[in-house]
């Protein structure tokens, strides 16, 4: 129920509150498919609370707010650039499939990535009593497998909505976030597990396979 509540409110954020100019827009196709990917995202994941949001402020740094924003900025920046300045357009192009791509490999990529971490998955960085490294699935191909999913998800707005300006600010939006998740996330797991997680550093690639 609290994952469903988090998605409205998400929704309403990145959707409704921006087209609230042109309401006709908010059936298009192409926005129910972004909202659609929307509800997935939240519903694949740990919720997140503003008790662990404070509990965490020392490990976390709050990142997780960091990403939350940079997550509405990617959305609300193409949503609003295709329904008030490219007259909202409905016609299926090349980039509507390619978006839509995006957004379902990204999910789906995302999704493994979580599945695979299990509990050691949370919303804000902190480390457990038992937490183990894991290098198997997603993780033997990148070290933050769930941000390249997200990644991808998250600019694909952009790409479906064929809005050039959405889709370089959602880039830009995100890659800050998640770089800056990162350099925390990796301070605290080289704290935890030493020279083990050194070695995975070198070994695989943070967020691009075999390039970045």
């Amino acid at each position: 129920m609290k994952k469903l509540l988090l998605a409205a409110i998400s929704n309403i954020l990145m959707i409704i509150l921006p087209l609230l100019g042109k309401p006709e827009l908010m059936f298009n196709g192409k926005i129910l498919f972004i909202v659609a990917g929307s509800i997935f995202m939240w519903l694949t994941q740990p919720p997140v609370s503003a008790r662990e949001t404070s509990d965490q402020k020392s490990s976390d740094r709050f990142s997780v707010l960091l990403i939350l924003l940079m997550c509405v900025v990617s959305v609300v920046v193409p949503v609003t650039d295709w329904a008030y300045c490219k007259g909202g357009s409905a016609q299926i192009s090349f980039f509507t499939y390619l978006g839509a791509a995006m957004i379902v490999v990204g999910l789906l990529f995302r999704a493994w990535a979580v599945s695979t971490l299990g509990k050691y998955f949370t919303a804000t960085v902190q480390i457990v009593d038992d937490h183990k490294l894991i290098r198997t699935g997603p993780y033997g191909l990148v070290r933050h497998p769930s941000y390249t999913g997200a990644f991808l998800a998250l600019t694909a707005g952009g790409v479906i909505l064929e809005s050039l300006i959405g889709f370089v600010i959602s880039c830009m939006a995100m890659f800050t976030a998640y770089y800056v998740r990162i350099k925390i996330e990796e301070k605290e797991l080289v704290a935890r597990f030493g020279n083990e997680y050194l070695a995975y550093q070198k070994d695989t690639k943070m967020i691009i396979p075999y390039v970045f």
